[in-house]
Parts: structure tokens; C-alpha cells; sequence
């Protein structure tokens, strides 16, 4: 699923960097609320924790961004479902997107901006004993962006970041090669604020 995910960017991306007119580069940290992600049987509990991660937005007009999105999240599980064992596991959760940002231009200072986005989501156990799944996802942030000068400024944002789940998907525990399933009844979601510094590249109108 990675060389396919990642071909497809290509795809995606590659009439956007030929007709981007600059580049935005912004490095990130911030914090994701706890959340619980019901099951079948009971329950997952993520703590919440802080996250991090970076971005690429590619000006495609004065107003319009293509952006490709890197989103980690260091966090622990604690599971309470009937038949599985209760301990706390820790786990990372990655999302890798490609949205869309409307930048809402003020003036030259301040840009408040409106962003949709998809991609996939992997959770990791940082456990052999638990399977890691990919999952697609989709998110939508907003915020506001202020340039110090043309080519630094700081991003503020919320987002909400969510797996999206397929009819019948499983959560597998196990060791070697089996284990078994949970079907989850509700999203995840994943909500936050994040801050970063903004570096910009070429042409600035």
C-alpha cells in the first residue's frame, strides 16, 4: 500500500509543482485531545499527547494551495474489551495527506485559510504483539497564517484528522501468525492545534 500511496502522490502532485508559483515549508508541534474508539465489545481509550510532523504547500495561485502533509502522534492505548487483554499499549498514529488550502488573504500580514484533506493513516504498536493497519483518512484544519516577513511567518491551526472505516474492518491482536478482531462501530477522531514556523520559496505576490 506504501509504493502505491506514494506513486499516487506523485501522480497528484506533479502538475501542481509545475505550475506552483512558491513553495511554503512549515515544520510543526502541538497537542491531539483523548479520545475513545468504541468497539463491538467495549472500548479503546487514547491518551491524549503531543504531536508533530511537517508540511509542503505548493502555491498554485495567490489564494489556492496543493499540500502534502506528515502528521505523528505518540500516544498510549488502553483497551477495555470483553476478551482482550486490558494492558496499556503504546502506539504511534500517521497520517500521510494531500489537501487542498484556501488561503482568505487580509494583506500581506494575515491570511486566515480553510483546508480539506485525504490520504491514509497508520497505526502502529510499538509492540510485537499487536498487528499495525493502514487505514484511508480524511481531515479538515483552519487557521490563520502570519508572515513577519515575505518569507517567514508562523501557522496556526485546529484540525480533525479521522481513519476511515470500511464495513467489517478489524483491529488484530495477536503474535506469530494469527490473531484475532473487533469491528469498531464509531471513528476515530482525532482532534488537536498545532503551530510552526513557515519558510517560504520563490515568487511572492
Amino acid at each position: 500500500m506504501k509504493k502505491s500511496l506514494f506513486f499516487g502522490l506523485a501522480l497528484i502532485l506533479a502538475p501542481a509543482i509545475l505550475r506552483a508559483q512558491h513553495l511554503e515549508i512549515t515544520p510543526f508541534g502541538g497537542y491531539v485531545f483523548p479520545v475513545t474508539w468504541n468497539a463491538s465489545s467495549g472500548s479503546i481509550y487514547f491518551q491524549g499527547n503531543a504531536q508533530y510532523g511537517g508540511m509542503i504547500n505548493i502555491g498554485v495561485s495567490r489564494v489556492i494551495d496543493v499540500d502534502l502533509i506528515y502528521n505523528r502522534i505518540d500516544t498510549k492505548a488502553n483497551p477495555s474489551i470483553l476478551g482482550y487483554p486490558t494492558n496499556e499499549i503504546p502506539l504511534s498514529i500517521n497520517y500521510m495527506m494531500v489537501g487542498f488550502t484556501k488561503n482568505f488573504r487580509v494583506n500581506n500580514v494575515v491570511s486566515p485559510f480553510l483546508g480539506l484533506n485525504l490520504g491514509a493513516c497508520l497505526l502502529y504498536p510499538k509492540s510485537s504483539e499487536y498487528y499495525s493497519y493502514w487505514f484511508f483518512a480524511a481531515g479538515i484544519d483552519g487557521g490563520v497564517k502570519l508572515y513577519f516577513s515575505k518569507y517567514i511567518g508562523l501557522r496556526l491551526q485546529a484540525q480533525l484528522m479521522m481513519p476511515v472505516q470500511g464495513q467489517g474492518f478489524y483491529f488484530y491482536y495477536g503474535t506469530g501468525g494469527g490473531g484475532s478482531g473487533v469491528t469498531f462501530s464509531a471513528p476515530l477522531v482525532d482532534f488537536g492545534f498545532t503551530g510552526g514556523l513557515i519558510f517560504r520559496i520563490g515568487h511572492i505576490n
